[in-house]
């Protein structure tokens, strides 16, 4: 399951030579499409004997996997290195490129986005008479709790009665509010989440907010009163829309703290030098990454230093032995390490602008 897949394992796993190869297929007949690929790989690396042998021995570990299971089912990621003894293949439900990276390290950005993506959520479904609390993950949605209510209708009636039935309505609700809430924190400590989406009755959901204790009820992050016995369809677009929205949101906050934060010389940087280097040390909190970015890196065999740009001379050891890589990928092993948070957002225009990376720093 790709929310189980432990991404600070497989950038642990790095060298100064490309003898690393990843393979992400979108389907079974994906490899075919590659082969191009392949065969410019093997031509760019025959310069250096030791790369072309890794990655020719990776091929082979690879093709004889795929042998094996020709007509697997969803998208397939390959590592491989033979150099370590290193083999792994995850069957994944959600949609991957087709992508080919011969590299010193793993390719994990496309694993890092899609987890960033398909965070695990949890979604109340509530109104008087019954409360459905679904579990939400990448590839699944189980129901955790069904939970019955008996809340009847406001009366018109008027006088002692009307208040005396309206008093003991409200304790029912308040006690109904109050078992949904349990199941919660139940939930929360038996599973990670961070996002809780609430639709159905706006009284019912205001009453199980009040119910919450402060750390779960931090954790709604979108409301909206629906018509539960509306289509399942219809549902399902209004919470992923609500999702969606509170993502966004998340994405935009997190840019607004750098922004202040950058522009009163606090902790923040901007920039992938910027960022890289504070990576380096472990001093990012949090980064964003515009998902389109495209900027360009290079990295030296000689002193294994990782910098943005297209130079081809190493600014710490003036080396001209360097490589080219993907800047993101390698920004998202570093903050992996130093178990930082990433986020990959829909593309930021101002955040472009300062070269599509920027982080809060732990200190």
């Amino acid at each position: 399951m790709l929310s189980e897949i432990n991404l600070r394992e497989i950038a642990e796993l790095t060298g100064p030579d490309r003898a690393f190869l990843s393979l992400y297929l979108k389907d079974h007949r994906s490899l075919k499409s590659l082969e191009h690929r392949i065969r410019d790989a093997e031509k760019l690396v025959q310069a250096n004997e030791s790369e072309a042998q890794y990655l020719a021995e990776n091929l082979k570990l690879i093709r004889g996997y795929l042998a094996e299971h020709e007509k697997f089912k969803g998208s397939l990621c390959l590592l491989s290195c033979w150099a370590l003894d290193y083999f792994r293949a995850e069957s994944l439900d959600v949609e991957l490129p087709d992508l080919l990276v011969v590299d010193s390290s793993f390719y994990i950005r496309p694993l890092a986005e899609l987890q960033d993506e398909y965070e695990n959520y949890v979604v109340v479904v509530a109104d008087n008479t019954k409360t459905r609390i679904d579990f939400v993950t990448a590839t699944r949605s189980e129901t955790e709790g069904q939970i019955k209510g008996k809340i009847k209708n406001h009366v018109r009636k008027g006088g002692w009665s009307q208040q005396r039935y309206e008093r003991r309505r409200d304790k029912q609700l308040h006690h109904y509010a109050k078992e949904i809430s349990e199941h919660l924190k139940r939930l929360n400590d038996h599973e990670k989440f961070d996002r809780i989406i609430m639709v159905g009755s706006s009284e019912t959901i205001a009453e199980i907010q009040k119910a919450l204790p402060p750390d779960i009820a931090s954790k709604v992050v979108g409301t909206k009163a629906l018509n539960v016995g509306a289509g399942d369809k219809e549902m399902e677009k209004e919470i992923l829309d609500l999702y969606e929205q509170a993502e966004r949101q998340a994405e935009q906050s997190l840019w607004s703290r750098i922004q202040s934060e950058y522009l009163r010389h606090g902790l923040a940087a901007v920039g992938a030098d910027n960022v890289i280097e504070a990576a380096e040390n472990g001093r990012v909190e949090t980064a964003v990454i515009n998902r389109n970015a495209k900027f360009a890196g290079r990295r030296c065999r000689d002193c294994e230093k990782l910098f943005a740009g297209t130079s081809e001379k190493c600014p710490r050891c003036g080396s001209t032995s360097v490589f080219e890589v993907d800047p993101a990928n390698e920004i998202a092993e570093l903050l992996v390490l130093s178990s930082a948070q990433i986020e990959f957002a829909d593309p930021i225009p101002e955040l472009a602008k300062v070269g599509d990376v920027a982080a809060l720093l732990r200190y």
